[in-house]
């Protein structure tokens, strides 16, 4: 029996590579059900950040702008957890799907009253935009499943 062949450095990139883009493959077949909420809150993330930056008249400041994405990154790690952790605990996919769709929505609701809140400071003369502040602030909040009792027991002191 001849004894193995042993491979060189580009040999070895070459298979680190292809085992590293089908791990990459494997992770977007699992995460595809969500694909859209990812989309959605990175979309919603984007306007956040460009909101509040003509509110703040246009002075960048790299600390908000590092947090911003930080807690972009920590809703979509949230996100992909919640999914991938039910699903491998046999969860059905549709039970799941709904659950991560409830933690997007109350993300789409905080991403929203936020970039209005910030759109109305920048243009505080903008009708259209202080109603739909208005609306989302305190009449969409009965929409979102727990969020009004959330905001009402933070409101009363009882969150901390």
């Amino acid at each position: 029996m001849p004894p193995p062949k042993t491979l060189n450095m580009e040999e070895r990139l070459t298979i680190l590579k292809s085992m590293l883009l089908a791990l990459f493959s494997m992770l977007i077949d699992f995460f595809f059900p969500i694909h859209q909420f990812v989309y959605v809150i990175g979309a919603l993330a984007t306007a956040n950040i460009f909101f509040g930056l003509a509110a703040d008249n246009w002075d960048f400041q790299f600390k908000k702008a590092f947090k911003a994405i930080l807690y972009l990154l920590g809703y979509i790690g949230l996100l992909l957890a919640c999914f991938g952790l039910g699903v491998l605990m046999e969860e059905e996919v549709g039970d799941m799907k709904a659950f991560t769709k409830w933690i997007t929505y109350v993300m789409v609701w905080f991403y929203t009253s936020n970039s209005l809140k910030n759109w109305n400071k920048w243009q505080p003369d903008n009708r259209v935009i202080e109603f739909l502040y208005w609306v989302v602030s305190f009449k969409l909040v009965e929409k979102v499943n727990f969020l009004g009792e959330f905001l009402n027991h933070k409101r009363n002191g009882e969150h901390k």
